[in-house]
């Protein structure tokens, strides 16, 4: 690990870069001990970035969410992170965690899927992806996007809900409910609950009139800002049904915030001051204003240009408050407090002009000009540590990397005073080319295509990438929400919720780049403290780097206190795995060179010997961040029409043998009792096993006798042995050990529910009590002795990783396939998150074309070995369309 860490610092050495300007020995010793506190930020807490291209921006319930995550680190983009393991969350608006799954890093990156059930719920969720040691710098830089998943499979019963106009916090509410026939479901009696105020644990029952609808008036508080959730459901006899629906904020209300340029506010200065309008319902609104003094006296007016968004230009004066009357797109009104000025202070200016970023610092200090400095830094990569001998200049932006980059006004004994970011727009990504076979393709056929990959900056385009083909008449792709290079770019470095990311990369025009000034100006920069690092303060990791898995816990002794030098034996069916350990001084384990799928059990026995009483063994157990993720309450493209795509998916749910969801009233099921062999810890790691049935057959046997017919075994009287052991074996009669030969020796088949036999490494989950073999013995319920386990035996099953699948795609080549009258309903025509690039840039892509005649969009997305963002957008014509 250390050497990893000296390549790691290394290479951001050799990355930092320098802007030429003359200085003295003193200076130059401060720039370096600057650069090197930025490369210690990274070399203690080096911090990774996750991307997930998935192969559809929405989804049917019954389908599956394919996906391919790209994790870089974060300061120079390159793919050459430790973690070896993702985890990828689907979390509904009312954060809970509808799946999660955890990818193995392969030798190109991580792809997996998530299952959606038939019977979820239609609605936006969000789908979030992160590494173990991202936990350290919070959640707000996880990966998260809203996808809209929609169900035309659940449609036993249907119902849509509407709502009437706010009135003095009253609203009145509607549902309307439709059976699969779509005709009204009158007569049905409606229970309804809400999750707020004092009817929270109220509810009512509504009785639905002869057009399937009921109405009631709902009491909303204006200041409650929390998810608001009513649920609806019928339970009568043959009919089952419930829903929640999640209301949106009725309140027309906005928060405005003012943003000093940098920060800080100083009088006498012409100085930007940005602004940022929210709607109650977290979203932007439009909004215009004018700001005045305390005296009531007109100083400006504004008005925001995208998403909520603007700027102007104002110079307070001393002694003088200020405040903003600001009127929102619905015409509502509210006055807000403006920022205080100050009378000291340092602020810094920067306008785009013509290829170059000029700068301008206002110092209303007692400091010189000649004693501060301007720090630049691209993600925590310094560029540049400039003396201020003249407080204005320029920087060309050709020098700095793409992407958003700070501008600080620091002092030599490590303040800073203010900071402004910006956002470089010099991205030049590889240009990819796609080749066809042919210029139109037909139903069936196959489709091969060859993409070339070409760098302006490097002589190698070999990396890692993924693609999907979807239906372009159905699957309506969102130019606007996030795309591999939006996120790296700029999504993956600001807090906060962005609304259409990929809005502020479609051109390079003055208006975009106004547009993303105005970004910077009122979210901005995050990822750690300028000021803590230049000062030397860094953040310690609390969690660490997942490079492989493991299994720990702690071990207390009879008087509940760490058990240290305590044995660990753990045993797994899965590879008939089994590993020793040993607490250290605080009573701790650890367990790890170990790897295993989902699903996967282990049992864990704690041994000391020479000691009073057992021991317990406790497990850590899996820990999961909050999930607590914004997600919009209305869908996220209302003009998309996803009713043919939602009715095809269900179409193909069915062809594919999906199992139709209905909500059954209440039944009885009537049958003899059947038998339920019991499950015991060590179920499955058995050598040789008795069942009830097998017993039934020797009425009267004792367990000796059926002992004597296991191959292995030898029996002599009341001696056991097996397999040439020393010593008689360990018997467990209801996993309780039995010390007395007696016990076991009166025991018939009547008594016994099974009998298991240990002669092997299944035996060493017993510990040294089991170096001889182990009996175990389950006696039938009824029976008068009780099974209790051992507090120092435990089975758990952790949280494992996803076991890799394929995207399915018909082979037509053969004739039985081709020829099949099964329609092809693919509505994902093709994904595949495993396409490698060769020396010479080039991916070969091979699949074929569905039924439907319709036009195919291909979307490419990826990263080189060198950290360069790839993307390619295409379409592929087919006939009759």
């Amino acid at each position: 690990m250390r050497n990893i860490y000296r390549l790691f610092l290394l290479e951001l050495f050799l990355s930092i870069s320098f802007l030429s300007f003359s200085s003295n020995s003193q200076t130059a010793t401060f720039k370096q001990t600057i650069a090197k506190r930025f490369v210690k930020q990274w070399v203690s807490m080096p911090q990774e970035k996750v991307y997930l291209q998935t192969d559809k921006p929405y989804y049917s319930a019954g389908e599956k969410i394919w996906f391919k995550g790209y994790v870089v680190n974060a300061a120079t983009n390159l793919p050459n992170t430790l973690s070896q393991f993702i985890y990828v969350e689907l979390i509904d608006k009312s954060s809970a965690v509808i799946s999660r799954i955890k990818i193995k890093k392969d030798s190109l990156g991580f792809a997996g899927f998530i299952d959606l059930k038939p019977e979820l719920p239609s609605g936006n969720y969000a789908l979030r992806a992160y590494t173990f040691w991202m936990q350290n710098i919070g959640t707000d830089f996880f990966f998260k996007k809203v996808i809209y998943i929609g169900n035309a499979i659940d449609d036993f019963v249907s119902s849509k809900i509407s709502y009437g106009k706010t009135l003095n916090g009253k609203t009145p509410v509607t549902i309307l409910f439709s059976n699969a026939s779509k005709n009204p479901l009158s007569g049905k009696n409606v229970e309804i609950s809400q999750n707020w105020g004092k009817d929270q644990n109220k509810k009512i029952t509504l009785t639905t009139n002869k057009d399937g609808r009921i109405s009631w008036i709902l009491t909303i508080d204006s200041t409650d800002n929390s998810t608001k959730i009513v649920e609806a459901s019928i339970n009568e006899t043959g009919l089952k049904y419930k829903n929640k629906y999640y209301l949106p904020n009725f309140i027309s209300d906005c928060d405005v915030q003012f943003f000093p340029e940098s920060g800080t506010l100083l009088n006498n200065y012409l100085q930007t001051v940005a602004f940022k309008a929210i709607g109650s319902n977290g979203l932007s609104v439009e909004v215009s204003g004018k700001v005045f003094s305390d005296k009531n006296e007109e100083v400006v007016d504004f008005s925001s240009s995208y998403k909520g968004m603007g700027k102007f230009i104002i110079q307070t004066d001393s002694g003088v408050n200020y405040y903003a009357l600001v009127k929102s797109a619905n015409g509502i009104e509210k006055r807000f407090s403006f920022p205080v000025a100050k009378l000291k202070g340092i602020a810094i200016h920067l306008v785009y002009n013509r290829g170059k970023i000029l700068y301008e610092v206002n110092n209303s200090t007692s400091l010189p000009d000649t004693s501060l400095f301007l720090l630049i830094h691209s993600r925590g990569r310094v560029l540049l540590t400039l003396p201020l001998f003249d407080i204005s200049g320029q920087v060309s932006e050709t020098l700095l990397p793409p992407g958003i980059v700070s501008f600080s006004v620091i002092d030599s004994i490590g303040n800073t005073y203010c900071e402004r970011l910006c956002f470089v727009h010099n991205l030049i990504p590889p240009t990819i080319t796609m080749e066809s076979d042919k210029t139109v393709y037909g139903k069936r056929e196959p489709v091969d295509l060859k993409f070339n990959i070409q760098s302006a900056l490097a002589k190698s385009c070999e990396g890692s990438f993924s693609i999907s083909v979807t239906d372009s008449h159905i699957v309506k792709p969102d130019s606007l929400t996030d795309n591999i290079i939006s996120y790296f770019l700029l999504s993956s470095d600001i807090k906060g919720y962005i609304e259409d990311p990929a809005s502020y990369f479609t051109d390079n025009q003055n208006l975009t780049r106004e547009k993303m000034d105005n970004l910077m100006l009122t979210q901005g920069w995050r990822r750690f403290s300028t000021a803590e690092v230049v000062k030397g303060i860094y953040k310690e990791p609390g969690y660490y780097m997942e490079a492989g898995q493991a299994l720990s816990g702690k071990v207390l002794n009879l008087f509940n206190k760490p058990s240290k030098n305590c044995g660990i034996i753990m045993f797994s069916p899965y590879k008939s795995l089994i590993k020793l350990a040993q607490t250290d001084s605080l009573g701790r384990y650890l367990i790890d060179g170990i790897e295993f799928p989902d699903s996967t059990s282990f049992v864990l026995k704690a041994k000391k010997s020479k000691t009073f009483g057992d021991v317990e063994i406790i497990p850590d157990q899996d820990i999961f961040p909050t999930s607590s993720v914004y997600i919009p309450i209305q869908q996220t493209k209302d003009s998309v029409n996803l009713k043919d795509y939602l009715l095809q998916s269900k179409e193909k749910y069915y062809n594919d043998g999906g199992m139709r969801v209905v909500n059954l009233g209440e039944v009885v099921v009537s049958a003899d009792a059947v038998k339920k062999e019991e499950t015991h810890y060590y179920s499955g790691m058995e050598d040789n096993k008795f069942t009830s049935e097998q017993l039934e057959k020797y009425p009267g046997y004792t367990v000796f006798e059926m002992l004597s017919m296991v191959a292995g075994v030898q029996v002599n009287g009341q001696d056991v042995t097996i397999r040439g052991a020393k010593g008689g074996p360990l018997f467990l009669i209801d996993e309780i050990e039995s010390n007395n030969i007696e016990d076991v020796a009166y025991l018939t088949t009547e008594d016994i529910e099974d009998i298991s036999v240990f002669k092997g490494a299944g035996a060493t989950m017993f510990g040294s009590r089991g170096g001889n073999g182990v009996v175990a013995i389950s006696l039938k319920k009824g029976y008068v002795r009780k099974a209790e386990t051992p507090i120092s035996l435990v089975s758990v099953t952790p949280l494992g990783y996803q076991k890799p699948s394929e995207f399915y795609v018909p082979k037509y080549n053969i004739d039985s396939v081709r020829l099949n009258s099964q329609p092809d309903l693919r509505t994902t025509i093709y994904w595949n998150p495993k396409l490698v690039a060769d020396s010479t840039g080039t991916v070969h892509v091979k699949f074929y074309t569905a039924d439907k005649p319709d036009n195919y969009s291909l979307t490419l997305e990826g990263i080189t070995n060198k950290g360069e963002i790839c993307r390619f957008q295409g379409m592929l014509r087919r006939e009759g369309y």
